[in-house]
């Protein structure tokens, strides 16, 4: 008796293997950690979640909004839910559907990889493989919450290795249940159709028969393809969405701008206006995005053209759409154009290696496999690490956890499984498990109002903190009352006796100091900066020691953040962080050891933060605050005149996106040039200056400029600095000096100027920057020294500024544009 063929795996499987699984590993923990430090919320992980969960009960993907049940067909056709949704049959988890998402995504490589061996060589086949697992768009995939649309990529690469392997069955399996991911797939579904068709035609030169098999499967999909997507797009979710939003269509619709609001409209215009679609199509952002999807797989797509043309349907809607999150590649929308990219790879190999063997090249038949390993893994590389989104990868953000996160479970288990509940934005996804699961202030009324919320008012809230507090106040007027509360957490329940909200709610407000410690009634502690790089968004925390000679109401804290230049971005009075909300200073008493956190906010690329104390109706009246000496314990980095407003903390970004601590100094960034001169003064003597400037700034943005001198300027006269295009001053910065302050003086920093470029200047041109010191009563000019001492005219050139292209604006700049402001 013969004995069964056991199929060993060689070394290449054995590797990808193993990388397969580190990637697993890797991205799961990631994720788990975002969901446990409450970087997931209602939208969108919650809201999938509970469509899920509540599928798997039978209640096909229901979810609740706004305070009524209702369905994840008014937004999209997502059959694969309900699919997926026995998984909490085995663990009644939301994290089962955070790891089945990495998981398709994961699995999706050994399709490829097949795929790729029956074409090419195993080493570039590995190359490819290995690419599809360093690509950022599928990373960014994983770390977006949870999306349908994941979990179209190993269907995809599932459909492409059976076409070609000539598994008919598992090719129309593969097509359909992609069809089933979401309505937009099921144009993807029907391009296979066509794929088989045109794959089938190659084999067979041409001869082909309708009653041929293949054929028949090829136009069975095709059909099946197109006819679902237009019952979707078109009948089912406008059906929908006109009890929710009033409009019988689709509301992505919406999202493509000139292109129009409506299908019809979209339609037309790309066919009757291709100089509007390439306007849109070749914007700086937009052709960096195709880039970016060749770039993953080192351009060898463009000799697999023919495979990249049945991802049109959702490339055209990425690449054309208004919404920047859709052609930056960082969200989960380019999931499913991975693995097009990453197969066309693959046939452009193989049609490259094919060109080797033509005698000419005989010697790229032995060494092409080894080149082309090399040239997909640099690219895969260079691209993981400027955009990866794991350990050493340029868009690494690790969640952190704190003891505040830690917390969160000591709530959710006092909540009964089947109650309904409304929770603030980021609590929701762990309470999304039950039929009715709403985000807060939403569930309070209605058909099925709920009979718990669970509120962190320290994270994301979707609210304003002052209306999240109004909002708990009319629960307390009514018949809700406190069940459990810490560190900013508060559990409330229908009929709960307590009206009170209990002390350890406050803990992240205040703590227990040493009121001795004290310099006045209130006093500045320290600065630090919460930073989350990727969306430049910064949490500023300052804390407070209320001292023993501090009368409840009588100050309160003040902070502001300032450009260079001494412009205005933020102050407490602008959007009141909840620290000042829930625990106002007329609660203080002595001892309190206060914490005040900002909402995030969205700083220059460099800001200073100045305090003050203020004991009067307007914080910006000197007289209505507190000299700095009975405010900060340590002299601080500079202050106005009046000593009333003290610098506490510079921060610069850099091109990494870290936010940094600036000490006041000379600036030490790549890139910036130093020089110095020396000006006469009126009574005799000398003023030493020191100049430091960029070597090149970018069009239509601005150069900093930061002056110091050794001794104080003479009595009227003010620095000027101007920015020249030949003879003519195109932008100047005069006055007294800025230190982030007007009118501020340091130590270590005398001057700090910005000059913004005007819109006319060009990528290219050198502008010229001179410094000088003139006297604004009657236009006298310091002279300038040269090095004998000699007078050498009354201003001093620095040197020339080249004007580079303006800054390519990433995802970051194009949803929150104040995060890119200089």
């Amino acid at each position: 008796m013969a004995r069964p063929t056991i199929h060993r795996p060689d070394r290449y499987q054995i590797i990808l293997l193993i990388l397969t699984l580190v990637y697993i590993v890797v991205f799961t923990q990631l994720a788990f950690a975002q969901h446990a430090g409450m970087r997931t919320h209602q939208s969108d992980l919650g809201q999938m979640d509970q469509a899920i969960w509540n599928s798997s009960r039978g209640r096909f993907l229901e979810f609740s909004k706004d305070g009524f049940q209702s369905t994840r067909l008014t937004d999209h056709v997502e059959p694969i839910f309900i699919l997926i949704s026995p998984t909490f049959w085995v663990w009644n988890d939301v994290r089962a559907i955070l790891f089945l998402q990495v998981l398709f995504v994961a699995i999706g490589v050994w399709p490829l990889f097949a795929l790729a061996r029956r074409l090419i060589p195993p080493l570039p086949a590995l190359a490819i493989a290995i690419a599809y697992l360093l690509n950022p768009q599928l990373q960014s995939a994983l770390l977006t919450e949870f999306h349908a649309i994941p979990l179209a990529v190993p269907l995809i690469l599932w459909a492409f290795w059976a076409v070609e392997a000539r598994r008919w069955r598992q090719f129309v399996i593969a097509a359909i249940l992609l069809a089933l991911v979401k309505e937009e797939a099921a144009l993807l579904a029907a391009g296979f159709g066509l794929w088989a068709i045109w794959r089938t035609a190659l084999v067979a030169n041409f001869r082909l028969r309708i009653s041929d098999r293949e054929i028949r499967f090829g136009v069975a999909i095709l059909i099946f393809g197109l006819t679902w997507f237009l019952l979707t797009t078109f009948v089912i979710i406008p059906s929908h969405a006109a009890t929710v939003y009033g409009v019988e269509q689709s509301t992505y619709f919406h999202r493509y701008g000139a292109l129009g609001d409506s299908p019809i409209d979209i339609l037309k215009n790309l066919v009757t206006r291709p100089r509007l679609v390439w306007q849109i199509a070749s914007e700086p952002a937009r052709a960096g995005y195709v880039l970016t999807l060749l770039a993953a797989f080192g351009f060898l797509g463009l000799f697999g053209l023919d495979v990249l043309v049945l991802s049109l349907p959702v490339f055209l809607a990425n690449l054309l759409s208004a919404y920047p999150a859709q052609y930056f590649g960082e969200f989960h929308y380019s999931a499913p154009l991975v693995p097009y990219f990453a197969v066309a790879a693959a046939y452009g190999s193989a049609r490259l290696l094919r060109l080797g063997q033509h005698e000419r090249w005989g010697w790229f038949k032995r060494w092409g496999p080894i080149i082309l390993f090399v040239w997909l893994l640099l690219w895969a590389g260079l691209g993981y690490v400027r955009g990866g989104r794991a350990p050493l990868g340029g868009r690494y953000d690790p969640t952190p956890s704190t003891a505040h996160h830690r917390l969160l479970p000591r709530f959710l288990d006092q909540i009964p499984a089947d109650a309904a509940v409304t929770a603030t934005a980021a609590v929701h996804p762990h309470i999304s498990h039950r039929q009715y699961a709403n985000q807060f202030p939403a569930g309070l009324t209605g058909d099925h109002p709920a009979d718990w919320a669970l509120l962190d008012v320290t994270t994301n809230t979707d609210m304003a903190p002052g209306d999240l507090r109004d909002a708990v106040m009319t629960m307390f007027a009514a018949d809700w009352g406190v069940v459990d509360a810490a560190d900013g957490f508060l559990l409330l329940a229908r009929n709960a006796p307590a009206k009170e909200i209990p002390p350890a709610f406050y803990d992240f407000v205040r703590s227990q100091g040493d009121p001795d410690m004290a310099a006045g009634p209130l006093t500045f502690l320290d600065i630090q900066a919460d930073d989350r790089p990727y969306w430049r968004q910064t949490k500023l925390v300052s804390h407070w020691l209320v001292g023993n000679d501090f009368t409840p109401g009588s100050v309160r804290p003040w902070l502001e953040v300032r450009k260079p230049d001494g412009g205005l971005v933020y102050t407490l009075d602008d959007l009141t962080p909840p620290a000042l909300v829930w625990y106002p200073p007329d609660q203080w008493q002595p001892g309190d050891l206060i914490t005040i956190t900002t909402t995030p906010l969205a700083l220059p690329a460099d800001a200073g933060v100045a305090i003050a104390v203020v004991h009067g109706p307007d914080p910006k009246q000197p007289g209505d605050r507190l000299p700095f000496e009975s405010v900060v314990l340590d002299q601080p980095l500079a202050s106005t005149p009046d000593q009333t407003l003290a610098l506490v903390g510079a921060f610069r970004r850099g091109d990494d996106d870290q936010l940094r601590t600036m000490p006041l100094q000379s600036p030490d960034d790549n890139g910036i040039r130093n020089a110095s001169a020396k000006f006469g003064l009126p009574v005799g003597g000398e003023l030493a200056v020191d100049a430091y400037f960029p070597a090149q700034a970018a069009a239509g943005g601005s150069v900093p400029v930061w002056l110091y001198w050794l001794n104080d300027l003479p009595p009227g006269f003010v620095p000027f600095v101007h920015l020249r295009q030949g003879d003519s001053i195109i932008s100047q910065s005069d006055g007294q000096p800025h230190v982030f302050l007007p009118g501020a003086r340091s130590d270590s920093l005398t001057d700090w100027r910005q000059l913004q470029l005007p819109p006319a200047v060009r990528s290219g041109e050198n502008l010229t920057l001179v410094i000088g010191f003139y006297d604004p009563a009657n236009g006298q000019r310091l002279d300038l020294l040269d090095a004998a001492g000699n007078p050498a005219g009354n201003e001093f050139t620095l040197g020339l500024i080249h004007i580079t292209p303006p800054l390519k604006p990433d995802q970051t700049c194009a949803l929150i544009p104040t995060a890119c402001d200089d």
